[in-house]
């Protein structure tokens, strides 16, 4: 495959489509079929993504319960954060994006995707103890889908980096996120090959890993339960004829060194 034919899509872009069928009863069931559809309005209401709960977009819950109590799991949850951005184009005009990020200093130094803070008025950050940090600035990594934003903590959950080793082909790497609206889900797969982007200096590396809205940001741990990338988008590449998920990352080495 080569690099120009690599088609990526935003990881909080994505947009999926589920088949409504509706069937149509006899009249004597009439009160009995409006009672159900107000029910199914309740809970689709209630509960996140509810039209995922009937497909296979959520077989990523089975492998975040197989990793519950996985010790790199358990090492780095704590620094994983969800992300909220509001920007406010115009007076009725108001957009929001969800995603993840990670922390990397004990005063809040929260690495995650540009795509998900731009252009925001306000930029909310959960910690998964509750705790709540606000900002509307933040810093743009050149040529890297990538954006710092630093907050007044203290004593805040931290992860480690590798800034010395570049993730290999091969190897077996963790993912932590937000994917359609649960909160930090782990999932485990191997790193595949890496690519140059048109108009990029900055190569990027897949893994065999199908990723979600709410996956950007997600750091890629390595079994030194340190970061090697970002999660920044996913793709399609044919394995055996058959098109496959992966997701993609930006290495951590673009990350300004500090």
């Amino acid at each position: 495959m080569n690099d120009d034919e690599l088609i990526i899509t935003v990881a909080d872009e994505e947009q999926f489509e589920d088949d409504e069928i509706v069937s149509i009863k006899k009249p004597g069931y009439f009160k009995k079929s409006v009672a159900l559809l107000i029910l199914l309005a309740f809970i689709a209401f209630s509960v996140p993504n509810f039209p995922y709960l009937f497909s296979d977009k959520l077989n990523f819950l089975e492998q975040d319960r197989a990793l519950r109590e996985d010790d790199i799991v358990q090492r780095c949850k704590p620094a994983v954060v969800s992300i909220e951005a509001v920007a406010t184009k115009g007076l009725l005009d108001t957009e929001v994006k969800q995603g993840t990020g990670f922390n990397i200093s004990p005063t809040g130094t929260i690495i995650t995707n540009q795509h998900i803070v731009a252009d925001a008025s306000t930029i909310t950050i959960r910690f998964g103890d509750g705790t709540v940090y606000y900002s509307k600035q933040y810093e743009v990594i050149p040529d890297a889908d990538l954006a710092i934003i630093r907050i007044e903590g203290k004593n805040l959950p931290t992860i480690a980096i590798n800034m010395k080793d570049r993730v290999q082909s091969g190897e077996v790497v963790t993912i932590i996120g937000n994917p359609l609206g649960f909160e930090k889900i782990s999932q485990r797969g191997i790193v595949g090959r890496y690519y140059s982007m048109k108009d990029n200096l900055t190569q990027v590396f897949d893994i065999n890993i199908p990723i979600n809205p709410g996956n950007s940001g997600s750091p890629v741990i390595d079994n030194q339960a340190k970061v090697v990338g970002i999660i920044f988008a996913s793709t399609n590449i044919e394995i055996k004829g058959e098109p496959e998920p992966q997701a993609l990352a930006i290495p951590v080495q673009v990350l300004p060194t500090e």
